[in-house]
C-alpha cells in the first residue's frame, strides 16, 4: 500500500496503491490507460506523478514507482539486477558483472552487463545514473543460468562455469585480461570441471578453449588431476590457427604453439 503524502491526489494514491497491491514496483504506460479511462488521461497523470517524484521513467514507455520509504526528497535508486530484468527479456548478468557477483574481484564494473537474445535500440542505456550494456549474443550462446530472487523477482545470472567461458569470449566485457586471470585463480576450486567441459563442447568459438586453457595452466599451481585431464582433452580439440589472448590487444606477442595462442597482453 502506498501511503499519502501531502503532494499525492486521491486518485494518484489509489493507481499507486492499486499497482502496489499487485506487486508492480515496474509497469508500461499500456497498463496505465484503462485505470484512468484513456491514454491522454494516463499520458498526463503519468508526467505529473513523474514529475511530483512519484515516478521515475527506466526507459520509453515504463516506469518504476518511487516508494513511499524515499521521503520527501524522493531520491531512490532500485536494485540493478531487477532493472536489467526490466529492460530486455530473456536478460541475464553477465561477464565482468558476473566476475563481481561471485566474488572474483574486489573492482566494481562502471557498467552492468546483461547478456540476451534480443536486439535493443539503445545497446547502452544510462537508467537512474546506472550505465548498461546489453550484449546480443546468437541463442547458442546463451544458456548456463542460475537463478536468483531479488526482492521477489526471478533474476538469471550466468554461473560461475559459464561466467569464465563468456568472458574468455569477450574477454574487453571481463574487464580485462587481468579481470578474467583474476577469475580463473579465484574460480578454480569452486567451478566443476565436468560442467566447464560440457559447457565448452558446446560454445561455438574455438578460442575460449585456446584462451582458458592457456590461462589454467599458467596461473593455476596446484591443478587437481581432474582438471589436468580436462586440459589434455581440450589439447586434443584445439580449432587451427593462432588466437590472440585478447583481441583488442596488440598484433605482436609470443606464440604459444601449445596452446595456439598469442599471448600479446601481459597476464599475472
Amino acid at each position: 500500500m502506498v501511503k499519502k503524502m501531502a503532494n499525492l491526489g486521491s486518485k494518484e494514491n489509489e493507481f499507486l496503491s492499486a499497482l502496489a497491491g499487485n506487486g508492480k514496483n515496474i509497469f508500461t504506460f499500456r497498463e496505465t490507460a484503462e485505470f484512468w479511462g484513456s491514454p491522454h488521461n494516463a499520458r498526463i497523470a503519468i508526467h505529473r506523478l513523474v514529475r511530483k517524484g512519484w515516478l521515475k521513467q527506466i526507459e520509453k514507455g515504463k516506469y518504476l514507482i518511487v516508494p513511499f520509504e524515499a521521503g520527501t526528497e524522493r531520491q531512490w535508486s532500485e536494485d540493478t539486477y531487477i532493472i536489467a530484468n526490466e529492460l530486455v527479456s530473456p536478460a541475464a548478468i553477465a561477464y565482468w558483472s558476473a566476475i563481481r557477483h561471485w566474488n572474483w574481484t574486489e573492482q566494481i564494473p562502471r557498467i552492468v552487463y546483461v547478456q540476451t537474445t534480443k536486439k535493443k535500440s539503445n545497446q547502452r542505456p544510462k537508467v537512474l545514473g546506472v550505465q548498461y550494456e546489453f550484449v546480443t549474443v546468437n541463442k547458442r550462446k546463451f544458456f548456463g543460468h542460475v537463478k536468483e530472487w531479488r526482492n521477489g523477482k526471478a533474476i538469471l545470472i550466468t554461473d560461475k562455469e559459464k561466467t569464465l567461458i563468456d568472458c574468455a569470449d569477450d574477454v574487453e566485457r571481463a574487464g580485462s585480461i587481468e579481470e578474467l586471470s583474476k577469475a580463473v585463480k579465484a574460480g578454480v576450486s569452486e567451478i566443476s570441471w565436468q560442467k566447464l567441459n560440457d559447457y565448452m563442447k558446446q560454445f561455438p568459438n574455438g578460442a575460449v578453449r585456446k584462451r582458458l586453457g592457456f590461462l589454467f595452466e599458467s596461473l593455476v599451481t596446484n591443478l587437481s588431476q581432474e582438471g589436468r585431464d580436462v586440459l589434455a582433452q581440450w589439447q586434443r580439440e584445439l580449432s587451427a590457427g593462432i588466437a590472440p589472448l585478447q583481441s583488442s590487444g596488440r598484433k605482436s606477442g609470443r606464440a604459444v604453439t601449445r596452446w595456439r595462442i598469442r599471448v600479446n597482453v601481459q597476464i599475472g
